[in-house]
């Protein structure tokens, strides 16, 4: 039996992308819409990823993510932690494609195509990111996602190739004067990444314990205590018995605190252990939230 690599095989006529393929993707509704109503321009049955791709339910917005990557899934819980940040769209599209084919022409850049076929490319940015700034005013900020290995494993040819299409990116979004900003999986904090895995588990509770009652009683136990001379778990076994709490809700608690904001600890040092001591403090914004913008500096 003959095999043809994967790299040469043509795709079969019906699986090719026409214009009216897009056409009516552009109709169902397929990057439009924000927050609960967006509706990614990929979604995960729709491309093969070089990395694993994931469906995940969001804790800050009620709808399933598309992330294509286990690079883009990490952004993406950093994303979700940060306060500032009221709206995470991924897979956007650049619409139209005629404007990234004149930004194209301008490099002097070849627009890609979808295989098979001189049809071009609805070309796209990981994630289209609204945040509120300092000043309480919304702003957008685009990110695209990749592994450094991207680079270091690719020949010139490749390489080129993929700063040339991600040169057309950031010209489409500095023309409606959006910063743009290329984000490698290796330069995000491992820690901190290990850390919101387990704090993003109690980012939704069951409503009884999340009352201000209970928030404020343990705020003001943290207030009082030396946090970081006692391990985790001796703590809130503590806490459990001085604010009348059973010890699993106390801790679930404390977790959901540590992830919308209002307790605060070094996330980024090393990873929440119950067994060893957690240096943590009552944020002083804990009221009303309003930590400054995070986005430029996951770059």
């Amino acid at each position: 039996m003959t095999s043809v690599p994967a790299a040469l095989a043509k795709p079969a006529s019906s699986k090719l992308m026409t214009q009216q393929k897009i056409d009516r993707r552009i109709k169902s509704g397929r990057g439009k819409g924000v927050r609960e109503s967006y509706e990614p321009w990929i979604k995960v049955w729709d491309i093969k990823s070089k990395g694993v791709s994931h469906l995940v339910p969001g804790v800050k917005f009620q709808r399933t993510h598309h992330l294509l990557s286990n690079a883009e899934r990490d952004y993406h819980m950093i994303l979700e932690q940060d306060p500032s940040i009221i709206d995470i769209r991924e897979q956007f599209p650049l619409f139209t494609q005629a404007e990234t084919q004149a930004i194209a022409s301008s490099l002097n850049i070849l627009h890609p195509v979808y295989p098979g076929t001189q049809i071009p490319v609805v070309m796209t940015t990981d994630f289209l990111i609204t945040f509120v700034d300092p000043k309480g005013e919304e702003r957008l900020a685009a990110r695209s996602v990749k592994y450094r290995k991207e680079f270091e494993e690719a020949d010139i040819d490749e390489q080129n190739r993929i700063v040339e299409k991600l040169a057309i990116e950031e010209k489409y979004w500095a023309m409606r004067k959006v910063e743009w900003k290329l984000v490698l999986h290796e330069n995000l904090p491992l820690n901190k990444i290990a850390n919101l895995v387990i704090l993003r588990t109690y980012a939704i509770i069951h409503p009884s314990l999340p009352t201000d009652k209970n928030i404020d009683k343990l705020l003001d136990f943290i207030a009082g205590c030396k946090t970081d001379q006692i391990p985790l778990k001796a703590l809130l076994e503590k806490a459990s018995r001085v604010i009348f709490i059973d010890y699993l809700g106390v801790k679930r608690l404390f977790h959901h605190l540590l992830w919308i904001g209002r307790l605060e600890t070094d996330l980024t040092s090393r990873v929440i252990r119950l067994s060893e001591p957690l240096h943590v403090w009552v944020s002083e914004s804990s009221l009303v939230v309003t930590a400054p913008v995070e986005v430029p500096h996951h770059a």
